[in-house]
């Protein structure tokens, strides 16, 4: 006989009561939940928060008080042909369609994190450009390559209007549901994917009057003007393809800001490959730009190709991703270097 759950107590507690002891034994306790990636954003900002100095990143690590705690998303994808859908997308396509696309299940942390690590790195942009942005009411941002939505939830807290460019297309499906964009907090976040500023339609969706324009490990000059050794060749697909010209883009930029707006790039980077092994773009993060070209443009160019590889060493232990390796060893794995220019009155 095995007891069943009753509408009347009194009756299940009686058949309950006459089963013999070992029948009726509790069962293993449930497994704990999985840690939820807000609880652990927000126990990062509090060991990230002795090493920043302005008002601006303290507020941006306290927004993670703010957060809402995602729920797990499955997207359809046909990775060769760039297509990325909502589960309410593709329920709306025709059966014929749904077949060359494959679900995938991304979960909460990836919502916030993606494949590029804590979002919370943003906060030392933020420290940096601080001391060089003038007060604004409602300021606006725009992160060039933002890889996640993290950071601009982050800002849109702090009161900012923030929007952030990629083109990757999985983050049009990923962040497609209501509340992942639109008015959050005090100020707002959206998301545009495409060719920023080659495509014009999506220039003239962005806008200007930007306060600030980030770009995080994007604006690389191994990225975009790679030199890899003699005989050696880049694959283009690993690399980032502005679609105007340096001085064009260049141009866009200082339109996009408002007078005094700042432009900062920030890379971080591991050790270049030796000669004799295969090139890496990505672990040359110098500024693409020649501090000439940024000044004849109508900046003044705050800093150069500065180091900060200390910080971001720092950063990384409190976030625990250096696996307890020595001070000596990790600097040999992470190189940062950061420009900051500024658009003329």
């Amino acid at each position: 006989m095995r007891c069943r759950s009753w509408s009347v107590f009194a009756l299940s507690a009686v058949v309950c009561s006459s089963l013999p002891a070992q029948q009726v034994a509790p069962s293993d306790p449930p497994p704990p939940p999985p840690p939820q990636i807000t609880d652990k954003m927000r126990a990062n900002a509090e060991a990230l928060a002795p090493l920043v100095k302005s008002d601006l990143a303290r507020r941006f690590l306290a927004a993670t008080r703010e957060l809402q705690e995602p729920a797990p998303r499955t997207l359809y994808r046909n990775r060769e042909k760039g297509i990325a859908l909502s589960k309410r997308a593709f329920d709306a396509l025709p059966d014929g369609e749904k077949a060359s696309l494959t679900p995938r299940e991304y979960p909460p942390q990836f919502y916030y994190e993606t494949g590029y690590g804590s979002p919370l790195v943003y906060v030392r942009l933020l420290d940096l450009a601080a001391p060089y942005m003038g007060e604004v009411e409602r300021p606006k941002l725009l992160d060039f390559g933002f890889g996640s939505i993290g950071q601009l939830h982050l800002l849109a807290h702090c009161g900012f209007d923030a929007h952030g460019v990629d083109v990757e297309p999985v983050f049009s499906a990923l962040y497609s549901e209501p509340g992942d964009t639109g008015r959050i907090g005090a100020g707002s976040a959206q998301v545009h994917i495409g060719q920023w500023p080659a495509d014009a339609a999506l220039a003239d969706a962005i806008g200007g009057g930007y306060s600030l324009i980030t770009s995080k490990n994007t604006l690389k000059k191994g990225y975009i003007h790679p030199s890899p050794p003699a005989g050696q060749t880049v694959d283009p697909k690993k690399l980032v393809h502005l679609g105007v010209s340096d001085e064009a883009y260049i141009a866009r930029v200082r339109d996009a800001l408002r007078p005094g707006g700042v432009f900062i790039l920030y890379n971080i980077c591991p050790p270049q490959a030796p000669p004799d092994k295969e090139y890496i773009p990505w672990a040359d993060g110098l500024s693409p730009f020649p501090r000439e070209m940024l000044e004849k443009a109508g900046f003044e160019v705050l800093a150069f190709d500065a180091v900060d590889q200390d910080w971001v060493i720092e950063c990384f232990e409190k976030l625990g991703y250096t696996e307890g390796k020595s001070r000596e060893e990790l600097a040999k794995e992470y190189f940062c270097w950061f420009t900051i220019a500024r658009k003329k009155e």
